[in-house]
């Protein structure tokens, strides 16, 4: 039997899926891999890869329609039959033939996922790598990691239909689920993963600034990371309603939500609007629940905690509005659901909205 199984969406991938197959068949342990390619276009046909790659165990699976890499890459969990699954993007590749095997190597009693380092390839100079680490306890990310697919199928942990952020639900409804458990996650200082950011694909990240580097989308990805950490939170309450890790996660997912905001003002602030909705959502669907359990001292050292780690990203930035005020604004302004994010993205330019339909995101 297979060691472990290597899950790929794929959406009008030919011409780079072979490059990531590349990096698969060099593997130490190709031999103990099992390749799972989920079409997520019906017009896309793989199985010239088949006779491409003949030393690989490649299955493909067919599709109906695009559904987006979070469905796509459930189709992967859902039809694996090894005890380990990783995720790899079709244009992305392993960065070492020892990517695999040192993740496996890795794995001890009760891991219920292992964390290797992946790197950013920097558009437009592919010659400029910098590192980052994915050793944040609520980093969204899939890239470079291995989950164990029984821990996964035991919990009902799936990938969802959300274009954005649907990584962040995943990972976040891991870490909740094993709160006040035996489970733990390994870690592995090597790098694994390179990640082309700037992708002509990828909806999250496509403007690359002046220094090569991928830009946040604070319209997609701030919505979707709002409704992806609600969904998170509520489905690990509503399975163990007691763990006080869940209501961690809901007090620094609320404060984070203050820097992503501040951030937003400075360098998109046609999303400002938006953004602050994202918040009064977040706390009224969220954190008002928990609310009177967090005083003002836990969410001031969880606002100076944080505000540590947004340092490089708001150096410079002076907020139009500190935490406590922009707290109080969040708490006591009108707020009326989806009906008011309506209302906030008609006023938006024409071209946003468009694109936004263009890449199927537009409704989460």
């Amino acid at each position: 039997m297979k060691k472990l199984t290597v899950g790929i969406p794929a959406y009008k991938a030919k011409g780079h899926i072979e490059k990531c197959l590349s990096s698969i068949m060099i593997q130490t342990i190709r031999d103990d891999v099992s390749v799972i390619i989920q079409k997520d276009d019906p017009d896309d046909d793989y199985d010239y890869l088949l006779d491409l790659f003949p030393d690989l165990d490649i299955s493909i699976l067919d599709c109906e329609k695009n559904v987006g890499p979070g469905l796509a890459r459930q189709g992967c969990l859902s039809e694996c039959k090894t005890d380990w699954i990783t995720f790899i993007d079709a244009d992305d590749v392993f960065y070492t033939p020892f990517a695999l095997e040192n993740m496996y190597n890795s794995i001890k009693e009760n891991t219920i996922e292992v964390m290797g380092i992946f790197l950013q390839e920097v558009e437009p100079n592919p010659q400029h790598i910098r590192t980052v680490p994915i050793m944040d306890a609520n980093h969204p990310w899939v890239f470079g990691r291995l989950y164990n697919t029984k821990f996964l199928k035991q919990n009902d942990i799936e990938f969802s239909e959300l274009r954005a952020m649907e990584d962040g639900e995943f990972n976040w409804k891991i870490r909740m689920t094993m709160g006040g458990t035996p489970w733990v996650i390994s870690t592995i200082q090597e790098p694994v993963y390179l990640w082309k950011i700037g992708s002509e694909h990828s909806i999250t990240r496509t403007n690359i600034d002046d220094k090569g580097i991928a830009q946040y989308n604070f319209d997609l990805c701030t919505v979707g990371a709002t409704i992806a950490s609600i969904r998170a939170a509520k489905f690990c309450k509503k399975k163990n309603p007691f763990n006080g890790g869940i209501d961690r996660f809901i007090t620094e997912m609320m404060v984070d939500k203050y820097f992503t905001y501040v951030e937003c003002y400075e360098k998109k602030p046609i999303f400002a609007e938006q953004n602050m909705f994202n918040a009064k959502r977040f706390y009224h669907e969220c954190f008002k629940d928990i609310e009177s359990k967090i005083d003002t001292k836990i969410l001031s050292d969880i606002y100076t905690m944080q505000r540590g780690s947004h340092a490089n990203e708001l150096l410079g930035i002076i907020p139009e509005i500190s935490f406590f005020e922009f707290m109080d604004k969040v708490k006591n302004d009108p707020y009326n659901g989806e009906e008011e994010l309506k209302e906030i993205r008609s006023r938006l330019p024409k071209d946003i909205i468009e694109n936004d339909i263009k890449t199927g995101v537009a409704i989460f």
